[in-house]
């Protein structure tokens, strides 16, 4: 007996998956979303990574040869990105439904990591919704900014009042602690409180 009769003996296995089989369909669709899931992954990995570097080369406080090591890496980094995009960019089409075709660009400016969650995502349509779209949710984030604006504008009224406020408060007391140095006989001092104060 070879191996396989013996693993479906033992395993109780009565007939083998024939191609047109809509289990062995399935299973094949199953190993190609896999496949898919995996680069995706791979290539958000990448990406944060290359993020990590970057936000890294631009500390203050980074030596010069620590820098140069980092510009390495992000130069390695960007060549695996390069890579892990290729393969995601020949299994995107092959999936159902079809993924968008990327460049580096674009996958190096996803800042937010719910752009790679939308790619993995085959079931339940997720990238036939309407807020899957690049353009609808671009077009929620600004309006979510326009809507925190409005709550800013009310804050910073109050700001400008108790700014205000304390301006005035600063001013006066600084005319009456100039007056008081020279009823007390600081004229020095006093000058040197009003140039200051003028300046």
């Amino acid at each position: 007996m070879n191996v396989v009769e013996d693993f479906e003996h033992h395993h109780g296995i009565g007939e083998r998956w024939m191609p047109s089989d809509p289990r062995y369909v399935e299973a094949l669709k199953y190993s190609g979303q896999w496949c898919f899931i995996h680069v995706v992954e791979e290539l958000e990995g990448l990406v944060i990574q290359h993020l990590f570097e970057l936000s890294k080369a631009n500390l203050s406080g980074t030596g010069y040869k620590m820098r140069k090591y980092i510009s390495k890496a992000i130069t390695r980094r960007s060549s695996a990105i390069r890579m892990a995009l290729d393969r995601y960019n020949k299994l995107a089409p092959l999936q159902v439904p079809p993924r968008p075709i990327l460049d580096y660009a674009e996958v190096v400016g996803y800042a937010a990591l719910g752009e790679f969650m939308l790619l993995k995502h085959s079931c339940h349509n997720l990238l036939t919704r309407p807020w899957a779209t690049p353009e609808n949710r671009e077009m929620a984030a600004k309006f979510f900014k326009v809507l925190c604006s409005h709550e800013e504008i009310m804050c910073l009224n109050i700001e400008i009042g108790k700014l205000h406020a304390w301006m005035e408060f600063e001013e006066k007391s600084m005319i009456s602690a100039i007056a008081a140095l020279n009823r007390k006989g600081s004229p020095l001092l006093a000058f040197e409180l009003q140039r200051q104060y003028a300046a």
